[in-house]
């Protein structure tokens, strides 16, 4: 799930990027590239995974906060009127 979740960040943020609209998240800069965005995204994924296994006992509680944090902020865009479309 946190995969899927990751990957569609990303699809929308490269197509936020094409509508001229800007990234606030200081990690990725102002208008990061799609392979930037890529490349971010898997880092992110694999040291949450990692994580996962270096603390097994909490793994379902950390990969289900990641994946509520990566979804508050997609919610949190749309609230804000902007379109949760997708480019890949």
């Amino acid at each position: 799930m946190l995969t899927i979740g990751q990957t569609l960040s990303a699809g929308n943020m490269n197509y936020q990027q094409d509508q001229g609209m800007y990234e606030v998240n200081p990690i990725y800069g102002k208008h990061p590239s799609k392979e930037r965005i890529y490349a971010t995204k898997a880092g992110e994924v694999a040291a949450l995974y990692g994580l996962a296994k270096i603390f097994p006992k909490h793994e379902k509680s950390l990969l289900k906060i990641a994946n509520m944090v990566n979804l508050g902020f997609m919610i949190d865009d749309q609230r804000k009127g902007i379109e949760l479309k997708f480019k890949w």
